[in-house]
């Protein structure tokens, strides 16, 4: 609503012409509408004249009382292009107004880091008072008393301000002087003040310095930076820059779009014309960058006749970087009581004597040449660079990347230089040793990718997000031709939007950093750990069961950013649930098993293959049947980036066919069961068997069906062991004592009822209503051929297959008794074993026996690729290695990676007939990852459509669990 109504206040729209929209918004009251007229003029620092304001107010002086009070309030920057009102109007220079910033702080006992950037910049470089003053001046006002605190507080300040570079081309104007300020000066600096009374504003230049540096500190005149729609300006690295909050007043805010924005090819004009902001706005923008030293004019004014004194004149900065030091006192040798000067209100409106500066219109075409290339880094880059005090210089570098957000191709040379000074050391570990890499990196691939790419421009995405999409689009259409991303990059960093419309090199979707582009990987390979991802509110009462045996999980939330580490930050088991339900109660969970017994082993593949140079890991590459479905589905031929492998200790089954869509069904409730699946331990083989053989064979069939836990995940022996104990070497004696109780308490019944028993909750039902398991042993008995026969007919195989409760029922196994062929009673006694497996009960994707691993490793593997249509021609072997995650772009954490990638980037990806191909990619992966969250979302009979993106990824709405190479939904158990 107050967007359309101050989008009229800029229009200059009365009342009267307003849409009836914007009136109904108003409640028809004008009354309504001039008190937004007045609140957005001074939020704003509108000029009173030419503004809406003016038609509701009428006195003049007022108002900007009211505008510098408001200003001094929000700790604002001073308006300079008020300044010929402000200054000569009510006698309030800029270090006037700093003054009364600073003793408002310090009043309410505020914390330096109130103070916004720009403001304490601009504070710095007036008053010489940084972080340390502002320190020192809280601990000496704590000691003033009460009485006349204010007074004396302010006496504690400068009572001068320091002498600030100025540049020749500079305009000089007349403040409000009075009879008295005049008394005191000498004849040069009355004639100055006569020039500037008889002939109006002047180029500094061509003026006496020194006369200008003590009329500016004594507060009669004021300097005017002018800037015209023509001129081009740099940014170099900042140096004097304060790093506090960030305010986001309207000029604030235009400030770091400039700063974005701006490059040494792109005029004021071009500037505004992409922004779509007015041009007297940009120009105040550029105007103060260059009052505060961050920017450069590359065509200033010419000086015409320059006068001898500004040879030695102070016209650079010259901060030390980051270490504000400045004294509160100046030299003793000047008269502050001579330079001071105190406001005073006028009684009646000055005339003004401000010649107005003729700037020229027209706008100059770019000179940029060639498009040029984006590298785009988020803010964990320039964090490192800055944490890790590389260097000072290497900070303001930093410093840059950060706050503006850019740093263009022709600043580069001077951070190489920097970066190269930039020393590995062996014996630094931790955080310090990923500042060290960042460098590293961050150098390698400046060096491997500006030859063939230059002009390269690197770009923080934050900063491009805050441009708004069509500001964004309109620069990036019409200065880069390409984007590429560093990785891993923070979630609010979005690479893919912020590249725009542009041939992008990186993470296509925003759901790439969410846990939903791990789900989507498991999905596609048919590999990856067990995986939870649990919905908000959601509270764990045990280990789930498809991570049963896993000592240590990871449990990320949603947000939580891209680990650099070399490891995964696992858990044990008790603290890994107590972290994911505090979790839970924020936000959804992506709960991962990740080790058995340790911290898993990590290994990482580059992509494109032809990028790495390790022979093993392009075998791996051949020969994982997950690896290749993710490079033939995600195009990774035509892309930079890398994909972790994890070794969880079990091998990775995987999934010959993973399904090419993922179909939710519901969970069944307990009182929808049928039937149940029996214990092994309680069918009768035959009724005239002895229990001496019963006992035979149930010690036969104990020995092949081992648990799932002992078979694999702790690995103990399932026959006679010489050492007796288990692999894993955990032993105890009461729960062996406990096991043996259990053992010795299963009695094998020959006589079976038929009657049915409750489900328990870790038995999974069987749907049937024609055939029971009765019926099977009785037509078995009527076929059998002898009791051996019979023995080995219903014997356990050693190939436990999973039964899917959705498509599989006893009707399935049904025969003809009539046949009586010994085949068909092998057959159905068969599937009947195949039935009462444990892999039916879920319990995770390795339950399989040792067996199993060889016999599978012969099998085909018929997975599609619906990207590409490839099939895999081998079969889908159980894999040492499973998919953890995979990463778009240059790593900029591994020397060796980077190095890698950056070289075919630069041979085989950046070409100009890949781009358009490299634009359908990412479209396509766009898009399937939207597909495959509207199926994770929403049942098969439900379904709403696909899911439209948007600023937000969709938060997952139903539990979900990978395991058994397929996304299901969890059934809370």
């Amino acid at each position: 609503m107050e967007d359309e109504i101050e989008e009229c206040i800029r229009k200059k729209i009365q009342w009267p012409q307003l849409p009836s929209t914007v009136k109904k918004l108003l409640g028809d009251s004008p009354k309504e509408y001039e008190r937004y007229i007045y609140e957005f003029s001074i939020k704003n620092q509108l000029r009173f004249r030419g503004s809406l304001v003016r038609t509701i107010r009428k006195d003049e002086r007022k108002y900007y009382e009211t505008l510098v009070q408001t200003s001094i309030q929000r700790l604002m920057l001073y308006p300079y292009h008020l300044a010929d009102m402000i200054v000569k109007g009510l006698r309030i220079t800029p270090y006037i107004y700093y003054v009364e910033v600073v003793a408002l702080l310090i009043e309410m006992e505020k914390s330096y880091d109130t103070m916004p950037n720009f403001t304490a910049a601009d504070c710095l470089r007036l008053l010489g008072i940084g972080r340390n003053e502002y320190l020192e001046l809280v601990a000496k006002a704590r000691s003033l008393g009460r009485r006349a605190r204010s007074k004396a507080l302010r006496s504690l300040l400068p009572r001068v301000p320091l002498s600030i570079p100025m540049q020749p081309w500079w305009r000089v104007e007349l403040g409000y002087v009075l009879e008295d300020d005049v008394k005191p000066l000498c004849e040069s600096e009355r004639a100055l003040i006569d020039l500037l009374i008889d002939r109006g504003s002047q180029t500094a230049g061509t003026l006496d310095y020194n006369v200008v540096n003590t009329l500016y500190r004594r507060g009669l005149i004021y300097l005017d930076v002018p800037i015209t729609a023509a001129d081009k300006v740099s940014v170099p690295p900042l140096k004097g820059f304060v790093m506090n909050r960030i305010a986001g007043d309207y000029f604030e805010t235009l400030l770091y779009k400039v700063f974005v924005t701006v490059d040494e090819h792109t005029s004021v004009a071009e500037l505004a014309s992409v922004l779509q902001v007015d041009c007297e706005l940009v120009k105040q923008a550029v105007s103060l960058y260059c009052r505060l030293g961050f920017a450069n004019n590359l065509q200033p004014p010419p000086v015409n006749p320059q006068h001898p004194s500004w040879r030695n004149a102070v016209t650079q900065h010259n901060h030390q970087p980051y270490r504000q030091i400045a004294p509160l006192t100046f030299d003793p040798s000047v008269d502050d009581d001579a330079l001071q000067m105190e406001p005073v209100l006028l009684k009646q409106e000055p005339s003004t004597s401000k010649q107005s500066y003729q700037q020229s219109m027209t706008e100059y075409p770019s000179n940029s040449g060639v498009q040029r290339v984006a590298v785009l880094y988020d803010s964990t880059l320039a964090a490192y660079l800055m944490m890790g005090n590389l260097s000072p210089t290497l900070k303001s570098h930093a410093v840059t990347l950060f706050e503006v957000g850019k740093l263009c191709d022709e600043s580069l040379d001077s951070l190489l230089v920097e970066l190269d000074k930039v020393v590995a050391d062996p014996e630094i570990e931790g955080e310090a040793r990923r500042y060290l890499a960042a460098a590293a990196c961050l150098r390698i691939a400046l060096r491997a990718l500006r030859p063939a790419l230059r002009p390269l421009d690197l770009l923080r995405c934050e900063a491009l997000h805050a441009l708004g999409e069509q500001a964004r689009n309109r620069l990036l259409t019409t200065k880069y031709r390409m984007a590429i991303s560093t990785a891993p990059l923070c979630r609010v960093a979005r690479a893919g939007l912020a590249a725009g419309c542009l041939p992008h090199v990186g993470p296509a979707p925003p759901e790439a950093s969410t846990p939903w582009m791990r789900l989507y990987l498991y999905h596609v390979a048919g590999y990856g750990p067990p995986t939870l991802l649990l919905t908000k509110g959601t509270q764990l009462r045990g280990v789930p069961r498809p991570l049963l045996g896993f000592a240590r999980l990871s449990v990320s939330w949603w947000g939580a950013e891209a680990a650099l580490e070399s490891s995964v930050a696992a858990l044990p088991a008790a603290a890994a649930l107590a972290a994911a339900n505090s979790a839970l109660r924020g936000s959804p969970v992506l709960i991962q098993a990740v080790a058995v017994r340790k911290t898993p082993s990590l290994t990482r593949l580059v992509f494109p293959m032809e990028a790495d140079a390790d022979l093993e890991s392009q075998a791996l590459w051949s020969r994982h049947a997950g690896l290749r479905r993710l490079y033939n589905r995600l195009r990774l031929s035509r892309t930079v980036g890398y994909v972790t492998l994890a070794d969880i200790g079990v091998p990775d089954l995987g999934c010959a066919r993973p399904p090419s869509t993922v179909q939710l069904v519901p969970v069944r409730k307990k009182k929808e069961v049928c039937g149940i699946a029996k214990p092994v331990s309680e069918l009768s083989l035959s009724s005239t068997d002895s229990t001496e053989k019963t006992q035979a064979d149930y010690s036969k069939s104990i020995q092949r069906l081992q648990s799932p836990i002992e078979s694999h995940f702790a690995v103990t022996p399932t026959a006679d062991s010489k050492n007796g104990s288990p692999a894993n070497g955990f032993t105890s004696v009461e729960c062996g004592q406990l096991l043996c109780e259990e053992l010795d308490n299963l009695a094998i019944d020959e006589k079976i009822k038929t009657q049915s028993i409750d489900c328990p909750d870790d038995i999974i039902p069987i749907h049937s209503n024609s055939t029971s398991i009765e019926d099977l042993k009785e037509t078995n008995k009527k076929h059998s051929i002898d009791n051996s026969t019979s023995k080995d007919s219903i014997a356990l195989s050693d190939d436990l297959i999973p039964i899917h409760s959705s498509s599989v029922s006893i009707e399935n196994l049904k025969f003809d008794s009539k046949k009586g062929s010994e085949t068909a009673s092998e057959k159905s006694m068969n599937q009947l074993n195949d039935l009462l497996s444990p892999a039916e009960e879920s319990i995770s994707m390795f339950t399989q026996l040792s067996d199993k691993l060889t016999e599978m490793t012969a099998e085909g593997d018929s997975g599609v690729d619906t990207a590409h249509n490839f099939s895999d021609e081998e079969t889908c072997k159980p894999e040492k290695w499973t998919i953890l995650d995979l990463q778009f772009g240059i790593p900029l954490f591994d020397e060796t990676m980077c190095e890698q990638i950056c070289h075919c980037l630069v041979d085989r990806i950046a070409k100009p007939e890949l781009l358009e191909k490299i634009k359908e990619d990412n479209e396509f992966i766009r898009s399937d990852i939207l597909k495959f969250v509207s199926q994770c979302q929403y049942y098969p009979g439900e379904d709403m459509g696909i899911v439209k993106r948007g600023s937000l990824v969709p938060l997952p709405r139903k539990n979900l669990v990978f395991e058994n190479g397929r996304i299901t939904e969890w059934n809370g158990k």
